[in-house]
């Protein structure tokens, strides 16, 4: 560092998605390369970009969160965001406790309370602080799934417009602009195109891992992909007296080359051991086994297609068989077992569809491209989409026939299906991007079922003797 120069460091995770097994190697990192900065009397700030939580994970689930926060706490984080594993997987009484306990800021300028139009008491919408010589304006933002955050009671506005607003309002108060953003790479990028005055975007949502980061027109775009594998790091060099900045470079640590902290591996393994107490709940006892197939139609995947119809009050539901991961054995089903059964923080929906559209979905339901099809993301933890597990419906089908004619006749109900007639559709939230069928995007009058899962509505199904004597039951009919 030259003489009148400056140095901010800017530490960032992003992702994480409750890989416990990262964080202590992630605290040791953290806490070393601040320590050096430190001995240099170099100001370094410490950030996460949202998605910390999953409620995939054991301590996550079992502690409503405060797990992550412990150790968020623990690993000295000075500001956070939130993503939509955060915002859209918790109750809201939860959310709004979520980071009760918190000894750092949340920030998230586009999130409101849907009855007083302001900003949730958990939250602050930007957050100006001096570090040495700088003055920095933080502002937080994150993804706007609006028709699912209205079921919260939140509304979520276009973030790059309220970025916008922000950016105008602190500008002339501020050396430095930075946006803890968890919108994704692509809406970084148009944030940096389009609105003047942002100098670094640190970004999240997509898994993106730029290594040295990417210049868009004047602003840094950073973003270290997931689960914890790096730690972001971020040098902004400045002029003392002028405070303008002089030049950004970034940089991703890979987290196995740091030994695990002490202290927080102290805090996970308090919190696996409450969790393994809680989550060992039994909520039922088997009376015989229920298999699952991803390749056909299973005892265990009929019991969840026949919960999701009732729960929420369809003709007809359809949901994949591979939402569950093994098959149940007689005998005592837990809490931690459902969870590990049925991990996805996916949600019941209903919505309208006509039978032409059915018949579309359930002809391309047995292709096995779709059948054993990978997915990624959507909230979806398994491997494979798997069988299309139906109720309410009875599918009569030639596998030899040529593609597109495969299904010969379906009762809905009992009646014939008419391709032009409406017909109220039970399923989950993930089929509603239109990804792997895309007839479920042209689906009207959707409604979602929040805060339940996909293992709420198969636990109360668990429960149910008159339901599991209903499984054998056969919905596709081979000719």
């Amino acid at each position: 560092m030259e003489k009148g120069e400056g140095i901010l460091h800017i530490l960032h995770t992003n992702d994480l998605h409750s890989h416990f097994e990262w964080m202590s190697c992630i605290a040791a990192g953290l806490k070393s390369i601040r320590l050096a900065v430190q001995e240099r009397e170099e100001p370094v700030v410490t950030v996460d970009l949202g998605d910390h939580m999953d409620r995939a994970q054991l301590k996550t689930e079992a502690t409503w969160g405060q797990a992550n926060i412990d150790v968020l706490n623990e690993t000295g984080y000075d500001l956070a965001t939130i993503g939509n594993n955060e915002g859209l997987t918790f109750p809201r009484i939860k959310l709004d406790q979520l980071y009760r306990n918190a000894t750092f800021p949340v920030i998230c300028a586009n999130l409101l309370d849907a009855k007083t139009k302001q900003i949730p008491p958990f939250l602050k919408p930007y957050l100006i602080k001096q570090y040495g010589d700088l003055t920095v304006g933080w502002i937080g933002i994150t993804a706007s799934f609006s028709s699912v955050y209205e079921l919260l009671g939140l509304t979520a506005l276009v973030p790059e417009k309220v970025v916008a607003e922000y950016v105008a309002a602190i500008r002339s108060r501020v050396d430095l602009i930075v946006i803890l953003s968890h919108i994704g790479y692509s809406g970084d990028v148009e944030m940096a195109r389009s609105i003047k005055g942002i100098d670094i975007i640190l970004g999240a949502h997509t898994h993106t891992y730029l290594a040295e980061g990417e210049m868009v027109k004047n602003t840094l775009i950073c973003q270290t992909g997931k689960f914890g594998e790096y730690i972001g790091h971020v040098t902004v060099t400045y002029d003392k007296q002028t405070k303008a900045v002089q030049k950004m470079r970034a940089d991703c640590l890979p987290t196995r080359l740091y030994e695990p902290d002490k202290k927080v591996e102290e805090v996970i393994e308090r919190h696996q051991e409450r969790a393994e107490n809680i989550m060992g709940e039994v909520i039922t006892s088997l009376k015989y086994d229920l298999p699952v197939s991803w390749e056909e139609e299973s005892p265990l995947s009929n019991l969840l297609a026949a919960g999701l119809r009732v729960w929420v009050d369809a003709e007809i539901s359809l949901v994949n068989s591979g939402t569950l991961l093994f098959s149940l054995r007689k005998g005592k089903v837990t809490r931690k077992d459902l969870l590990s059964l049925c991990p996805h923080p996916i949600n019941p929906c209903r919505m309208k569809l006509n039978g032409r559209q059915l018949l579309v979905i359930l002809e391309e339901a047995l292709d096995a491209s779709v059948i054993h099809r990978e997915v990624n993301g959507f909230g979806f933890r398994g491997k494979v989409i798997g069988w299309l597990s139906i109720d309410g419906a009875e599918v009569h089908y030639d596998k030899y026939a040529p593609v597109g004619r495969r299904i010969k006749r379906v009762e809905i109900q009992g009646a014939p299906l008419q391709e032009e007639r409406l017909y109220t559709v039970g399923t989950i939230d993930m089929f509603t991007f239109g990804i792997i069928f895309p007839m479920f995007k042209q689906g009207t009058e959707n409604k979602f079922y929040l805060p339940e899962f996909l293992r709420d509505v198969l636990q109360k199904q668990l429960q149910d003797e008159k339901e599991l004597q209903k499984t054998a039951h056969k919905r596709w009919h081979e000719i």
